[in-house]
């Protein structure tokens, strides 16, 4: 069984590529099912099919990038917690946005750790970073 590290790391890579192509499906599934979405400037987004559609308009079609750095893990019991770094690029290169998070993680029955509560903050929010 990976500890919450390892699954952390995983998670973070396989949504580097789910942004890229656009499948917000495969981002969605990485949430518990109560899982909540905290972006800043919007209501509380509860449940996974609610942030499967919030990802769905973050990342689009696909073809831009995200690159994550993960700074911090903690595990505790079947709870983890996770802080860390992204920028958000166009395919030119250009920033789109960036900030940083924190993620608090459950381990699942099956032992998946996932997605439980996720709190995003922009320091370049998205319409700030199209005038860079």
């Amino acid at each position: 069984m990976m500890n919450a590290r390892e699954a952390v790391e995983k998670a973070y890579r396989a949504l580097e590529q789910a942004f890229h192509s656009g499948d917000a499906d495969a981002i969605s599934l990485m949430y518990t099912e109560a899982a909540e979405f905290f972006v800043p400037g919007a209501p509380v987004i509860e449940g996974r099919g609610a942030i499967h559609e919030a990802w769905r308009n973050i990342i689009g079609s696909g073809g831009n990038t995200v690159s994550v750095d993960v700074r911090e893990v903690q595990e505790s019991g079947d709870l983890a917690y996770d802080t860390g770094r992204f920028t958000a690029r166009a395919p030119d290169g250009g920033i789109l946005n960036a900030g940083k998070w924190i993620v608090i993680w459950k381990r699942q029955s099956s032992g998946e750790w996932k997605i439980h509560r996720d709190f995003m903050h922009w320091d370049i929010p998205p319409t700030e970073a199209s005038t860079l």
